[in-house]
């Protein structure tokens, strides 16, 4: 057979990927992949789908006007600038708004302006005072035909102060509409006072302001809750909102929580807590608090600072305070009395901030702690 008839045997095909390096002896800590010589084919191209139709309300900016108003309608000013910025629909909604709330601060500066400051200060002026008044309750007036929930109670406020009741309750229901907290619980408030009682109704405004971070309504929640007005009694859930109300910087509160403490009244009996809570609210002004710390210092041996917490009780009206402390004014040299009167003198109730109550009571505890050593708490 010559060359040219020959048949050669066919050529091997080509080697895959990489095989052409000599193949080691597979490692026990690294296994190399295996490539497969089936070649993948692409997947035929599909058509782009459709998109589908967006649902009917998803732009926000096509809410209606009126559920934009009545949503903010209980937010302060800055809330309702910010949401303004939102678009273009928003900004027209909140007009309104935007206007209520410039009328409701100017009314509170007419309100509490330097004339208010000067009656305060034993100035005079009754006409004007009265005056500047009703200029400050037209333009609360103004901004709640706006729509401002927060004029609503300011408004409601001076029409309870001025003796107009019902129309002070129909501006707090109107406000407590709306979800104001302060609106909720002035109503609640108001149900409360009514001749007779209305303390089922009371009950149902105060939980949603409470809920919502009022300390007076959680106050006054938990009031109703210990004595069983409105609602079946429950000392421990009383006690609950005694002590959220006190973080919020409600000084009643703080003293009931104190006696809760102190008795275990709806919580474990703790004397240091409620000496803690006590102190606190005397440093707040509460008269009883400072009656019974006043009771405690001078069971501990000072005097001075004894006959200071009696006299600040007195002149606040606890009538109680008023025996013990002529009975401490005897026993003490002029020298030590005119000391302790120059400290009333001096002495401001503490203002404090509800974020910075906790971290208080926290720092009273050393004091305490060596008072508790002198005196038991009964």
């Amino acid at each position: 057979m010559d060359a040219g008839s020959q048949t050669w045997p066919p050529p091997a095909p080509s080697p895959p990927p990489f095989s052409s390096r000599p193949r080691a002896s597979p490692s026990p800590h690294r296994r190399r992949r295996r490539h497969s010589k089936k070649q993948h084919k692409p997947p035929p191209a599909q058509p782009p789908p459709t998109p589908s139709p967006a649902p009917q309300g998803a732009d926000f900016s096509a809410l209606p006007p009126e559920l934009v108003h009545r949503a903010l309608a209980a937010s302060c000013a800055s809330d309702v600038a910010a949401a303004s910025r939102a678009c273009r629909a928003w900004r027209d909604a909140l007009r309104p708004l935007r206007e209520a709330a410039a009328l409701h601060a100017y009314g509170r500066r007419v309100k509490h302006g330097p004339v208010a400051g000067a009656a305060a200060r034993g100035g005079g002026g009754g006409g004007r005072i009265e005056a500047e008044r009703q200029r400050a309750l037209g333009l609360f007036r103004r901004a709640a035909r706006l729509g401002s929930a927060a004029a609503m109670v300011d408004a409601g406020l001076m029409c309870w102060e001025e003796g107009r009741r019902v129309e002070a309750v129909e501006y707090y229901r109107s406000a407590a509409e709306l979800g104001h907290p302060v609106g909720m619980c002035n109503l609640g408030v108001s149900y409360l006072e009514a001749d007779p009682p209305k303390a089922e109704q009371a009950i149902r405004w105060f939980y949603p302001s409470a809920s919502a971070g009022n300390a007076r309504a959680q106050y006054n929640l938990g009031l109703c809750l210990q004595n069983g007005k409105g609602i079946k009694r429950n000392q421990k859930e009383a006690a609950k909102w005694y002590l959220r109300a006190a973080e919020g910087g409600n000084v009643r509160a703080m003293y009931n929580i104190c006696l809760c403490y102190s008795y275990g009244e709806g919580l474990a009996q703790d004397p240091v807590r409620a000496k803690r809570w006590l102190q606190l609210a005397a440093d707040c002004g509460h008269k009883k608090a400072l009656y019974e710390c006043g009771i405690k210092l001078c069971a501990a041996g000072d005097k001075v600072k004894s006959l200071t917490y009696l006299e600040l009780a007195t002149r606040r009206g606890e009538t109680a305070a008023a025996h013990m402390r002529d009975v401490i004014l005897e026993s003490l040299s002029a020298a030590s009395t005119q000391r302790a009167l120059s400290d009333a003198d001096k002495w401001k109730p503490r203002a404090l901030h509800p974020r910075s109550i906790l971290r208080s009571v926290t720092l009273l505890q050393p004091y305490l702690r060596n008072l508790h050593k002198a005196v038991h708490y009964r």
